[in-house]
């Protein structure tokens, strides 16, 4: 056995070893450039405490952010209790409300933090030779980058195959950037699909190697550590997948808003510009075995660009482009080296990888100039100087339950409820008028009713709105989302509230329901018409009967491609009364699945003389109606429509 002299080892612990010296070097090297932005990111990121309740309208609504922080503190099963795409560390992308959160908040954001920061300086240590290129790089992409949409793809770009074998001495970041990942896949659905691809695709790299895929060992360990950390039971973790992946697959067709097709144009134009020297480099090199790392690549970009034009508003644009792809396409080419001038190329190829980073570089400059005129950009602002603010109160002293109980004052003053006595839901989307009001909340599964989309999502609603443990009342108001059809919103569960619960009060803004025992409805069908867009069909229902109706619109296969790719084309349903036509949005899925069409529910009155048994309002009974779609559109789908029209028999109308 090889023996090592006392005094040689005395003088190896008093002189360290070149190598060690040489580790050491490099992570000074490493950590140096990161101190401000980790200052930064300290400041505005991790210090932080939950946002706050404020009673005036937001530019978006904040209900689903307190829905999270509550979830989290009360042990809500995800996928049983709470069906979302956010995972129970979800209120760690934007926390609001109760501050017993803060200690979980400062400890996941930290880890956040660390791994981003450490992970960005590695991959720019590798990939850019000269100082200061390496720090605007790094503070691009601290300043742009959200955590939790970004760290999969550092943990990608330096668990790739290193220049030179001195980089080991980074690698404790790997397992770092490692642990950061797993905890992401329980902040969003799509973190989840994105970083379990990932470990599927390092482990089949490791074990190609004919090496143990440690790196993808440590993601399955340290998600189930936090899965369980958050209080969430192994049994329930198949409900949390099936519910999150309902909500995740009907996403495309139910919220698809468009935007300027322009914006659009320059996004794609970034991605060939970047595309092209990053493919006249890296593909030479690379061989039919390595296809599951462009793929994985390719899957992130994809989602990434759903989630900005899907639903193409400020504040999805500025989460797909300008907090994740922007970041990812940096880093990408800048461990790809396209961004070290020290890297000897043929002039041809210099000249083309220069003309297109530089090109890169401006257009993440122009789209996030663009991203801050906006009202999300607004609302990004506002953000950061209500977390600046709340720093500065913290370290004057001031504490955080007062402020709360303050905030709850402030909020039951300018926007109060109607006391009740028992528990509250509120239908279909503001909750935290519930919380604003210091409620015993208890609510569906699906807490916005408008992401209750389809026949399993509203079919569990309605379950709960007729279970044995539903809410003593609901407050319900009238809020149609995105000019939908206004009882096409979590469209099973006004059936429930029909069967199981009747007017408290005189409706004002908001209408109060009472449970009572459920009195089951019962649809018969008294119209089957075949149609297509553009022709009216008329309603034969005796007038004063309610109106439940399914239109079974059917895309060819060239739709379902297109559907599955990007989104559906717009579908609308016009509805004649005697006041005249309006057109509203609607979906394919939802009109599938079947809504209460008459009466057209237009206030909360409206919904109490239904549920009173009173006269259908004739001003608001449905005489006819038709689905409009464009020329462009109908080349998606079937031409024949199905148009069954059923009356509700026996409805629970309650005197």
């Amino acid at each position: 056995m090889l023996q090592i002299h006392p005094v040689a080892a005395r003088q190896a612990r008093k002189f360290p070893s070149s190598a060690s010296k040489a580790r050491s070097r490099n992570f000074t090297a490493l950590l140096l450039p990161t101190i401000p932005s980790l200052i930064y990111l300290l400041v505005t990121y991790v210090l932080p405490p939950p946002l706050a309740l404020r009673p005036e309208a937001h530019l978006e609504e904040p209900s689903w952010q307190i829905v999270l922080t509550d979830a989290f503190l009360r042990g809500a099963q995800f996928g049983r209790d709470l069906i979302y795409t956010y995972g129970p560390w979800g209120f760690l992308d934007i926390p609001r409300g109760d501050p017993r959160i803060y200690p979980w908040l400062f400890s996941g954001r930290l880890l956040f933090t660390l791994a981003l920061a450490l992970g960005a300086s590695l991959i720019a240590h590798r990939g850019i030779s000269r100082p200061s290129p390496r720090l605007v790089f790094l503070s691009a992409i601290l300043f742009l980058a959200d955590p939790i949409l970004v760290l999969p793809m550092i943990l990608f770009a330096i668990t790739l195959p290193s220049r030179s074998e001195k980089e080991e001495a980074a690698h404790p970041i790997i397992h770092l950037v490692a642990v950061a990942s797993a905890l992401t896949m329980w902040t969003k659905f799509t973190g989840f699909v994105v970083v379990a691809a990932l470990a599927a695709v390092l482990a089949v790299e490791d074990l190609r190697k004919r090496r143990l895929p440690v790196v993808s060992l440590e993601i399955l360990a340290s998600a189930l550590a936090f899965w369980l950390v958050a209080r969430q039971s192994l049994y329930n973790l198949p409900a949390f997948l099936r519910g999150a992946f309902s909500i995740a697959s009907s996403y495309s067709a139910e919220m698809f808003l468009p935007g300027p097709a322009w914006v659009v144009v320059l996004v794609f134009v970034l991605l060939l510009i970047a595309a092209i020297p990053a493919a006249a480099y890296v593909w030479p090199r690379m061989s039919w075995r390595d296809w599951p790392s462009p793929s994985w690549t390719v899957l992130v970009i994809g989602l990434e660009l759903k989630e900005a034009f899907v639903r193409f508003d400020s504040f999805h644009f500025r989460m797909g482009i300008i907090d994740a792809l922007l970041p990812s396409v940096l880093i990408l080419l800048c461990r790809a080296g396209l961004f070290d001038t020290e890297v000897p190329r043929a002039p041809r190829i210099r000249v083309l990888t220069e003309a297109c980073a530089a090109g890169v570089v401006f257009l993440c400059t122009a789209l996030t100039a663009l991203a801050f005129t906006t009202p999300a950009g607004s609302e990004r602002v506002r953000t950061l100087v209500d977390g600046l603010h709340a720093v500065t109160r913290l370290a004057t002293g001031h504490s955080l339950s007062q402020d709360y109980r303050q905030q709850l004052a402030e909020f039951r003053r300018v926007r109060p409820l109607q006391d009740v006595h028992g528990t509250a839901a509120f239908f279909p989307n503001e909750q935290a008028m519930l919380y604003g009001n210091n409620m015993a909340v208890h609510l569906p599964p699906l807490p916005q009713a408008f992401s209750a989309y389809n026949a399993y999502l509203s079919g569990r609603n309605a379950a709960f709105y007729r279970g044995p443990n539903r809410p003593d009342f609901v407050f319900f108001a009238v809020a149609p989302f995105d000019e939908r059809y206004p009882s096409t919103s979590d469209a099973l569960s006004w059936l429930a509230l029909m069967d199981c619960y009747k007017p408290a009060d005189s409706p004002g803004e908001t209408l109060v329901l009472r449970a009572i025992p459920c009195a089951p409805s019962a649809l018969e069908v008294v119209q089957t018409t075949t149609t297509r867009a553009g022709e009216t069909v008329t309603m034969n229902v005796p007038g004063g009967e309610a109106v439940w109706v399914q239109i079974d619109i059917r895309m060819n296969w060239i739709g379902s491609i297109v559907a599955a790719l990007t989104r559906s084309p717009l579908t609308e349903l016009t509805v004649g009364t005697i006041e005249g036509k309006r057109t509203f949005r609607i979906s394919t899925g939802v009109a599938h699945n079947g809504f209460l069409l008459s009466p057209l529910i237009v206030d909360p009155a409206a919904f109490g003389r239904l549920l009173t048994h009173r006269e259908i309002d004739p001003y608001h009974q449905v005489r006819d109606l038709m689905i409009v779609q464009s020329g462009f559109a109908r080349r998606f789908y079937e031409p024949v429509i199905v148009v069954r029209v059923y009356r509700i028999v026996n409805t629970s109308f309650h005197a």
